[in-house]
């Protein structure tokens, strides 16, 4: 006797539980990327430690003495593809140049407020970004796509990105698998580093938690910010 499909099949969800245990807090995903960015200021072991995890996936010794750093960072009990996102991340916060992590005239000598300070700078650009929404299927990012710094990089005075070799750049990034995009960041960082743009390394973050999940969504917009920018543009 053959029992009733349905009593045996679970209920069919909307989000599958490692989407469930993903960060989607966009405030979340810049304070954690701010947090890194005064820990390397801050702590030369810690800089180093993260430093050397660039490349290196979870499991490689290498990696190790970022766990001691991170675990507490991450999202509890979140599956490795998210995981991995914030070391790649942290990694190339602490790659940059010593001196990018020297604190600003402006900044307080008592950071003891700096949280609330982030807090409150996060939720207005949280709330700036709802006003700029790219299309009903596309979440609005709260900030700068990696597509668009690549543009910025191109069109910045002085630069010495070329167009040409951005748009191979930005082509070989969308084209990429979980794995590929985060060996092939590192050098893109470095391309758009030297050229002096800035990086929203909260977007950064959101958009490689997502990446095995969509993206190719998240490559047209890639593509899209940079093709908006670049378009006036001739090499």
């Amino acid at each position: 006797m053959t029992t009733p499909a349905d009593s045996r099949t679970p209920a069919v969800t909307s989000q599958t539980p490692e989407a469930s245990k993903r960060q989607k807090n966009p405030a979340a995903y810049a304070a954690f990327t701010a947090n890194i960015e005064r820990l390397c200021r801050t702590d030369p072991g810690a800089h180093a430690a993260l430093r050397a995890g660039l490349r290196r996936d979870l499991n490689h010794p290498r990696t190790r003495p970022m766990h001691r750093l991170l675990a507490s960072r991450v999202p509890e009990e979140c599956d490795d593809a998210t995981a991995q996102a914030y070391y790649t991340v942290a990694s190339l916060i602490a790659a940059q140049p010593r001196h990018a992590f020297s604190p600003s005239q402006e900044e307080d000598e008592d950071s003891s407020d700096e949280p609330e300070v982030a807090q409150t700078q996060n939720l207005q650009e949280s709330g700036e970004a709802d006003k700029k929404k790219d299309a009903p299927s596309v979440p609005a990012p709260y900030g700068s796509s990696f597509g668009s710094t690549l543009g910025q990089a191109v069109i910045a005075q002085g630069a010495s990105l070329r167009m040409s070799a951005a748009e191979n750049r930005i082509n070989l990034l969308t084209r990429q698998s979980t794995r590929g995009i985060h060996l092939h960041l590192p050098a893109a960082v470095n391309q758009v580093r030297a050229a002096g743009a800035p990086i929203d390394w909260g977007q950064l973050l959101a958009d490689l938690v997502d990446w095995p999940y969509r993206s190719g969504r998240i490559s047209r917009r890639w593509l899209q910010d940079f093709y908006r920018i670049t378009a006036a543009y001739q090499d």
